[in-house]
């Protein structure tokens, strides 16, 4: 299989920004989230100068981004409904001379379906058109067996989107097994307790299910924090980069082998 992303998520206004530029340098394939929920992100708090600041960096960087988008949030893109200041962030583009010149610095929107209360309409039409509006974007839903109906209901609506495998619904709990993808036409990717120092077995079990041509990707939060000093848990970018290197030293020796 090949690992397109390595996603790290939780990043925030406590992490330095030219860290993450540096680290997104030396890995083409790592991928930085933030977490977004009307308590925590809106303009122009802490987290959103942070990444506001950190997406107009990225406008000549080639360093992969993402939003994770989670709660009221989520059930407002599930109606529909996309708040003005998303559609803000997801207009910046690169600027020439950059690999995606012209494409939006936020490439990948993922909406937490599994996570939180999952009691809320979800309009496969509406969810559609917002997918049509933003062709650049590669939109992602959490998927659990709890959500096949949801998403099934948006695939015969033929739009591109993509799944990720995250049946803790963000609690960082590690599967029993790995389910192999779901929806042939909707690459799969995998999420739940990974991990720095469980990475690797991580990847080989996940191998194993998939085709040897497969393109996944793979994501991380809750074992990328660290306590700070007031004991509060926050994404440590040493953690970060070790979690990552170390899957990228495995797509360096497996990657599409079994």
């Amino acid at each position: 299989m090949n690992i397109e992303y390595i996603t790290c998520s939780g990043i925030g206004p406590h992490n330095d920004i030219s860290e993450i530029i540096n680290l997104g340098k030396n890995y083409e394939n790592a991928e930085f989230a933030v977490q977004v929920s009307r308590e925590k992100f809106f303009p122009y708090n802490d987290r959103y100068n942070f990444f506001r600041t950190l997406v107009a960096t990225c406008t000549v960087n080639d360093v992969n981004l993402a939003m994770h988008v989670n709660l009221e949030y989520r059930t407002d893109l599930c109606r529909g409904i996309v708040p003005e200041f998303f559609q803000d962030l997801w207009t910046i583009k690169r600027q020439k001379g950059t690999q995606n010149a012209d494409k939006p610095v936020i490439g990948r929107v993922q909406i937490n379906i599994n996570g939180g209360n999952d009691k809320f309409k979800f309009y496969a039409d509406k969810v559609a058109d917002i997918i049509r509006a933003y062709p650049d974007i590669k939109f992602i839903f959490q998927y659990a067996p709890a959500q096949h109906e949801r998403v099934s209901k948006l695939d015969k609506k033929h739009v591109s989107f993509a799944l990720l495998y995250d049946a803790s619904g963000g609690r960082g709990i590690s599967p029993e097994t790995w389910d192999a993808p779901v929806f042939q036409s909707h690459q799969m990717g995998y999420s739940g307790g990974i991990s720095p120092d469980n990475v690797v077995n991580n990847l080989n079990d996940i191998n194993e299910i998939l085709p040897m041509d497969y393109s996944t990707w793979i994501d991380a939060e809750g074992k990328l924090k660290s306590p700070d000093n007031n004991g509060k848990k926050l994404f440590d970018i040493a953690l970060a980069e070790k979690y990552i290197e170390r899957a990228y030293q495995w797509q360096v020796k497996n990657g599409y082998n079994r």
